[in-house]
Formats: C-alpha cells, sequence, structure tokens
C-alpha cells in the first residue's frame, strides 16, 4: 500500500465518517518558499489525493503565517530594513519593488509554482484572518485560559529540563496599532480590550482583540488552527515533531484549551540538491525553488519525485545525470500505466501504477507522446535540427507515433526546452559535444577505414532502415575485421565530435543528415 493510502485509510479509521476532511500544511513567508518547504505542501496533497480517492470531500488549507514578527535581516536584504524588525512580514515593505509588502514577494511566486502542478489548495493569510476577527473568540479564550496554556508548556519545559515561563507571561503578542512594532503586553481586562505600552514609538493604550492588533504565540497559535478548522491531518519538519516540540505542547494545548481532537501527522525529512552541502534556507538565499526545477522537469515528473519518496526518508535531487535516470523512470512507469510496458512482477506493476496515479491531479486518458529526454540532450546539440527537425528524427527513430495531435506536440516541445536548459546549466562536460565541421587528423588505420567505408556504402545503398539494422551493421563491420570496441568507437566518436566518448553512436549517427555522414565515414572534406 503506498503510504499515501495508508495515511487516508488511518484518518478515516481515527476520525471518523466525515463531510469534509480538513488537510493541512503552511509557512512563515519569511524567505523563498524552496523545494524543501514544498514537500510539507505536497505531503499534505497527496494524502488529500487518496482521500478523495476513496470518495471523500477534501479542503487543503496552506496557511501563511505573514502575521510572524519579522525577526531578522536576511543577507539578500538591504541592511536597512532593520527598521522594520518585528513588525508583521505582510505590513514590512517589499525590498525589490515589485510586490504589497515582504510576504507578498514569496507568497505569490509560491503559488504561481503550485498552479503550474495542477494542484487545488486553499491559501489563506493569518494576517487577514487576524485582521478580520475570525480568531478573536480564539484570542479570547487563550487568554482567559493562559494558567492552563503555562501548566501544559512548563509541563514539556521539565522534561526539556529548560525554566519554567515567567509568571507575567502572556499566550499573545501585540501589535502596536500606530507604528506597528511588537508592543508590551499591560493588562487584559476579561473582555475584548487589552493595554499596551510600545517600547517603540513610546505610545500606549488599549486595542480590541476583535481588530486584530492581538496575536497568539507560535504555541498556542498552531494548535487553535487545528481547532478552528477542524484539521484532521498535517504534515511536519522533524523539528516541530522532535520531542516536548510545538507538536507535543500543541496535542495538549488543542485537546484542553479548544476542546478539539489535534490532526494526525507524519513526519517529513529534508530536501536538498546532490552535492550541495548544507540545509537550505529561504531567508539565507541558498535555495533551489520549484521555479528552478521547472526549467528542467515536467510538472509530472516532480510530483512523481515527490509521491514516489516516503515523506520520512531525506530526498537528494541530482539535477547532473541523475536527471536522465529520472525522466527513465518516469516514463517507464507511465507506460506500465497505459499497459504498453511490464513491470517484474504483479506486485510491483500496481504498486508504481498507484504511484503515478496519485502523482497525478488528472490522469492522462491516454499515453502522451514521450521523447525521451535522454536522446533529446542528443538532439538539442545538432546545430541543422530545429524542433520540427528533431520531431522528425524522433518519428523515423520509432521514439514517437508518426501522428501527433496538438496535445503531443505541446509536450514534446516542452521536454525539447528543458532539454536545452539542462544541457546549458547542469549537463557534464562527458555529455556535451559539438559537431566537428571539418575532418579531424585523427589516424585511422586500414582495418577501422574499411569498416567505416563498408558502413558508408551500406547507407547510401538505403533510403529506409530501422537503428536496429544500422547498429548491427557498425558492430558487424568491426566484428568480421577483429577491432577491439574500445579502438573503434574512440576513432569514430573522434572523427564527428572530437572526443573519446559521446552518445548511442547509431542513435546520433541517424539523427545527422545521412550525406554529412557518409562523406565523413569516407574521410571526404
Amino acid at each position: 500500500m503506498h503510504w499515501a493510502d495508508y495515511m487516508a485509510e488511518k484518518i478515516i479509521r481515527e476520525r471518523g465518517d466525515k463531510e469534509v476532511y480538513v488537510v493541512e500544511s503552511g509557512i512563515t513567508p519569511s524567505g523563498y518558499v524552496h523545494i524543501g518547504n514544498f514537500r510539507e505542501l505536497f505531503t499534505a496533497y497527496i494524502v488529500g489525493h487518496a482521500l478523495r480517492d476513496r470518495g471523500k470531500k477534501v479542503r487543503h488549507i496552506h496557511m501563511w503565517d505573514d502575521y510572524d514578527r519579522f525577526r531578522k535581516v536576511p543577507k539578500n536584504v538591504p541592511k536597512e530594513w532593520a527598521q522594520y524588525l518585528t513588525m508583521p512580514v505582510s505590513e514590512v515593505p517589499d525590498p525589490w519593488g515589485c510586490h504589497e509588502s515582504y510576504a507578498a514577494h514569496f507568497m505569490e511566486l509560491f503559488e504561481r509554482e503550485v498552479e503550474k502542478l495542477g494542484i487545488e489548495v486553499d491559501f489563506l493569510r493569518a494576517s487577514e484572518l487576524y485582521k478580520s476577527g475570525e480568531y478573536a473568540n480564539e484570542v479570547r479564550l487563550a487568554l482567559e485560559k493562559r494558567s492552563k496554556i503555562m501548566e501544559v508548556l512548563n509541563k514539556f519545559r521539565d522534561i526539556a529540563k529548560q525554566p519554567h515561563l515567567e509568571e507575567d507571561w502572556q499566550p499573545v503578542q501585540i501589535y502596536c496599532p500606530k507604528c506597528r512594532k511588537e508592543a508590551n503586553f499591560v493588562e487584559w481586562d476579561g473582555e475584548w480590550s487589552v493595554k499596551y505600552k510600545c517600547p517603540h514609538c513610546g505610545s500606549e493604550g488599549e486595542t480590541d482583540i476583535r481588530e486584530g492588533n492581538v496575536k497568539l504565540r507560535w504555541r498556542v497559535d498552531w494548535p487553535m488552527r487545528w481547532a478552528h478548522f477542524d484539521v484532521d491531518f498535517e504534515p511536519a519538519g522533524k523539528d516541530h515533531l522532535a520531542a516536548g516540540s510545538s507538536w507535543d505542547t500543541g496535542q495538549e494545548i488543542v485537546k484542553k484549551i479548544f476542546e478539539k481532537p489535534g490532526p494526525l501527522g507524519l513526519m517529513y525529512e529534508f530536501v536538498g540538491i546532490k552535492g550541495q552541502k548544507g540545509k537550505m534556507s529561504g531567508s539565507k538565499g541558498n535555495v533551489i525553488l520549484l521555479s528552478d526545477l521547472y526549467e528542467v522537469l515536467e510538472p509530472g515528473v516532480i510530483r512523481f519525485l515527490y509521491a514516489s519518496h516516503r515523506p520520512n526518508k531525506e530526498l537528494k535531487i541530482d539535477l547532473g545525470l541523475g536527471m536522465l535516470n529520472l525522466y527513465d523512470e518516469f516514463d517507464k512507469v507511465e507506460r506500465i500505466y497505459f499497459g504498453l510496458e511490464s513491470a517484474k512482477s504483479e506486485e510491483e506493476a500496481e504498486e508504481l501504477k498507484r504511484t503515478y496515479e496519485l502523482a497525478m491531479p488528472k490522469v492522462p486518458q491516454r499515453l502522451i507522446a514521450q521523447a525521451p529526454f535522454r536522446f533529446l540532450v542528443v538532439l538539442v546539440q545538432m546545430p541543422h535540427l530545429d524542433e520540427e527537425g528533431i520531431i522528425r528524427t524522433l518519428q523515423e527513430q520509432g521514439h514517437i507515433p508518426k501522428e501527433l495531435d496538438e496535445e503531443d506536440i505541446k509536450r514534446i516541445n516542452l521536454r525539447i526546452k528543458l532539454a536545452k536548459t539542462w544541457v546549458e546549466r547542469y549537463a557534464p562536460d562527458n555529455v556535451k559535444f559539438e559537431l566537428l565541421r571539418e575532418v579531424p587528423e585523427i589516424e585511422v588505420d586500414d582495418a577501422v577505414r574499411d569498416a567505416m567505408l563498408e558502413i558508408a556504402e551500406w547507407l547510401e545503398e538505403r533510403e529506409e532502415f530501422t537503428l536496429d539494422e544500422f547498429n548491427a551493421v557498425i558492430f558487424d563491420a568491426a566484428k568480421k575485421r577483429g577491432i577491439p570496441s574500445k579502438r573503434y568507437f574512440k576513432i569514430l566518436y573522434n572523427l564527428f565530435i572530437g572526443k573519446d566518448r559521446g552518445p548511442r553512436l547509431a542513435s546520433f549517427l541517424t539523427a545527422l543528415d545521412k550525406e554529412f555522414v557518409i562523406k565523413r565515414l569516407r574521410l571526404e572534406a
């Protein structure tokens, strides 16, 4: 059983039959939302997908904690932004001047990225919810039960051997109505009014909880949200799920203070890039975004990549040669799903089909033409081939059907674009090549020369042939003359691209102009 199906069944079993199940993800937009952060949203999404497949209605909430404080100035932000410290990130100006706020700069980019994946998410902004008064009753309740909340938090601080909270600790923080920075709590009147004093602008006065200037602290805010939206499932990073962490305290607070059951959870591990050291940080700027993955990966391949890895296992994305293997794997699974290829066993087939199903918000009705990414990497480096030429070559070599509709062509053209970008940005040098315009000065012994002439003659005599036939001719010409394969192929590759190694020779030569290949094999200028 896929891990998402297992979790969906557990949710139904433990939460009972509900009209709507709620899955949640969320983050503070204090920096770029990277591919590691995306794992939380995708984990919530795929569990929701599994619930929908069981005929259940699902709401996926992604909470933008944009009412959190601006705590520090990131390296990629001007130092002058220190003047906005302790303001809500939703009210800090955008340093790049293109969005309404610092938080919006990151939120809107991520929302566009997620939209490309076809994932339906209800993006909510904490700033709007607080300011609209939606959380007012819960904020007041937390103030009423302050001592009980402190008991829970202090119990876990005892376990962690940490000092107890100060006696004047409050479950809320206040934003000054005048300067919008964090103000000091003075007194609550037992109803809706809270007195404050601002250490930044010197103002003091009262603010009504319903106006939204009073916000719950994180360890109270999170369980409040679970109760408010009746959340059934939320994944969390291992830092939040460590013993005595905000997950543990939240589970007690949601039951004892807000009198609702806590959601089921699932720990997810970090996502990184193979070869990159250190943990990605949106505020430090050392991040890979979904936008970066879109430069080289189809949306379906991105979803498949996350769906095929258990959340509690670290995911290292290989943007190098591993990219070719990823495409090969995805295409194979897709063919297995549509019954065009067999798996090793029926059990493996079912597992792969289910992974593919869960990775696709909407499974296509048929297999859309797959242009093999590995071969595209070769074709996009051919100077004489434009998009139409690449498609024609793929058809001639039997990689794609002769008849293509608009959907097929759209997918092939996308892969051509992605392959070009991958070659430019990530391909190692041994994958890159340049076709030699002139015959190079290399030593070719008589046996190899005879083999080359035989291949040239064979090509000249045929208008049509299969890739397998041509491949057999290349090998047989060397075999009958006892030419060692290493020396033989080294000469042939150097003849065309000036390297000792290169792409699969038969496919590569077939993609070239036939007359050019014949002349080069005959060492003619």
